[in-house]
């Protein structure tokens, strides 16, 4: 029978195609160390990482798998910028504050790729991104994103589709536009951990 984890609902395809997945022996006793990471997703597997290249002697405490969380089971969807869009930010917290969030959403961006790159990390990485309009009235917004994205925040990337194009890449008249952003893509989150944790490991 196929390891089911406790916290994780089901298997996923990324389970199912990520591969071996390494064992790491379990806390017995004590330990003397520089830092605790408590917790093994993204965060806690790559400040493991970046302490303990830097000299620290880390130990990261997971009680389950690497990749039994969200971390391993998310989307995959490598977004831009942040979860709001960036004029929606500018209006909230003025332009600089705006532009600063969305250049360090784009640097972390940037390092995931990089990072993968030279540790080797099969993340499976597939380009481009759509988003789309399930209604007309939303249309006029997605046109003045692209625009603005482009002029105000220096980001080519994001072109606007009509409903006609939209249908073509799609292959579904349901949607009435929208915008594709090749300047991102989509990873494979489960492979991503797992390799992040080797190279934790590989780090001591």
């Amino acid at each position: 029978m196929p390891y089911q984890s406790p916290i994780s609902p089901g298997r996923s395809w990324y389970e199912d195609t990520a591969g071996p997945r390494p064992e790491y022996k379990a806390l017995d006793g004590d330990l003397r160390c520089d830092v605790v990471v408590v917790g093994g997703g993204f965060t806690g597997l790559s400040a493991a990482v970046h302490l303990a290249r830097a000299g620290s002697n880390v130990v990261l405490v997971e009680v389950h798998r690497f990749g039994d969380g969200a971390s391993g089971r998310n989307g995959g969807q490598l977004g831009t910028g942040q979860r709001a869009w960036a004029e929606e930010l500018e209006a909230e917290y003025g332009f600089s504050r705006a532009k600063a969030l969305f250049e360090l959403a784009e640097e972390a961006k940037a390092h995931l790729l990089e990072f993968a790159a030279v540790n080797k990390i099969e993340i499976d990485y597939m380009p481009g991104q759509m988003s789309v309009a399930h209604k007309q009235r939303y249309v006029d917004d997605y046109k003045a994103h692209a625009e603005i994205m482009a002029n105000r925040f220096g980001y080519p990337h994001i072109s606007f589709m009509d409903a006609k194009e939209t249908a073509e890449r799609l292959g579904s008249a349901r949607y009435f536009g929208g915008t594709r952003d090749t300047g991102t893509g989509h990873i494979h989150p489960l492979k991503l951990v797992i390799g992040t944790a080797k190279v934790a490991a590989q780090a001591g």
